[in-house]
């Protein structure tokens, strides 16, 4: 074997040397905090400063001021200015007061005089991830205020007075204003970006409209251009910063030619739901439709060529088109009369709703386990799947629905009224119901739809 020569070995080994000694000179190398320059980051991103009055969501809503707390999660506050700035920590999951005032320092002795200040229901010192504290230390190090909040509207704060702390909890009050909105929805437009579009501030607020109105209108599918509606709702605010959307009062929603209204009614504070200004619940009987769907692929009909026999036959239901698994829910409350299989229908499922009310589902994926012959279904529960069995061309539910053996075009059929009020509380509730549309009427005609404004009440 030949030799490697002596010449080429101690010309290797320098060019290596070369190379480490070049690494080591150009990488990046761990550098010290620069107090200073972190310190004109925070003034330079810092918000009005949050007081025991503005929730914590505040800071909560903010990428930059969430990244800040973060940071100061490991920032030791002993080398920032002292007694000027409060410090802001953002709680870690398992996180414990013990340990956050470690990381930032704080004596012992402070951990102590805030424990023994504590009230005995947070003995325990118990944090939750997520929340966030604050502390302020006086010139010598000490800590001088404390503050944490285990929920959004209530604080407990801690105080120095002398070489002990004084506790106090504080209630942050939430103040409701009425608030109006009228929205029309334009070409392209949902009911959810027509109304954050018009001014509401929280899409949950919009998204309760076609809960609301789910036994009225298929709101996959019904909703057009020029459609309207008009809300009033409360905005909640806490030392005059908004903290979120309250409960809706009123609404009145335009679908084409069709006007639908309903009021939320309290009877002496007691919440008893929304009706119609006529007094009728807004919860009726059955559900528009049990399934959300792409389309309608074949509709009521006394006459239909059949897809797959090719021979004229009634088609005494609705085919909701929808992808294979797609939820189907009971339309109301029943009791299973038949569950099971057949060539013609596939996998289904008949429900008795009594006083004459039946509705059918066909052609299903599967049907859900605790559907069974003789079990109570309430409404809105998954009963099933959309699928293809049977005689289907494509994944679809086939809908019927039936008034003492009747068939009934689902998608036109006055279902029931939700339950009236009784009759000692219909007249207070027209009352009410009446003066609020009153006052929605008025706002219509003061404020165009194009430039929607906030009502304080």
């Amino acid at each position: 074997m030949r030799k490697f020569p002596v010449k080429h070995l101690i010309t290797c080994s320098l060019l290596i040397a070369a190379l480490f000694g070049c690494f080591v000179f150009f990488t990046d190398r761990p550098v010290a905090l620069n107090v200073e320059e972190f310190s004109s980051l925070d003034s330079e991103f810092a918000r009005p400063s949050v007081t025991m009055g503005s929730p914590n969501r505040y800071w909560d809503n903010s990428s930059v001021a969430e990244g800040l707390a973060t940071h100061l999660d490991g920032f030791n506050p002993q080398e920032s200015s002292k007694g000027q700035e409060n410090i802001k920590v953002k709680v870690k999951s398992g996180d414990t007061l013990s340990a956050i005032f470690d990381r930032s320092s704080i004596d012992r002795e402070d951990l102590a005089a805030v424990r023994e200040a504590s009230p005995p229901h947070w003995k325990s010192m118990s944090l939750h991830a997520g929340r966030l504290l604050e502390y302020r230390l006086d010139e010598s190090g000490s800590l001088e205020f404390f503050e944490y909040s285990p929920e959004d509207l209530v604080a407990y704060s801690f105080t120095r007075t002398g070489d002990s702390m004084s506790f106090e909890s504080k209630i942050r009050k939430v103040v409701s204003n009425e608030t109006y909105r009228w929205v029309t929805i334009k070409r392209g437009d949902s009911v959810i970006s027509a109304g954050l579009a018009a001014g509401v501030r929280q899409e949950k607020t919009l998204w309760r409209i076609p809960k609301l109105l789910q036994w009225d209108i298929d709101f996959y599918h019904d909703i057009h251009p020029g459609d309207s509606f008009q809300i009033l709702y409360y905005e909640n605010f806490v030392d005059g910063v908004y903290y979120e959307d309250g409960e809706i009062i009123a609404l009145q929603f335009q679908s084409g030619n069709r006007s639908y209204s309903l009021v939320r009614y309290e009877d002496d504070g007691v919440f008893k739901g929304y009706f119609t200004r006529e007094g009728y619940a807004a919860r009726k009987r059955f559900l528009r439709t049990p399934v959300e769907y792409t389309r309608i692929s074949s509709g009521f009909s006394l006459r239909r060529l059949h897809p797959i026999s090719k021979t004229m036959k009634p088609h005494l239901g609705i085919d909701f088109a929808a992808p294979t698994g797609t939820p189907v829910y009971a339309a109301g409350d029943g009791i299973v009369e038949k569950v099971g299989y057949n060539n013609a229908n596939g996998n289904y499922i008949y429900l008795d709703h009594g006083d004459g009310y039946r509705t059918k589902y066909l052609h299903l994926y599967k049907t859900d386990p605790s559907v069974k012959k003789g079990e109570k279904v309430k409404q809105g529960q998954r009963i099933g799947s959309v699928g293809m069995t049977g005689l289907a061309t494509g994944p679809h539910l086939h809908y019927e629905f039936l008034v003492h053996g009747e068939h009934q075009n689902p998608a036109t059929i006055h279902l029931p009224e939700g339950e009236p009020l009784s009759e000692d509380e219909i007249e207070r509730f027209q009352a009410h119901a009446d003066e609020l549309y009153g006052r929605m009427s008025a706002l219509k005609l003061e404020y165009p739809v194009s430039d929607p404004k906030l009502v304080n009440r």
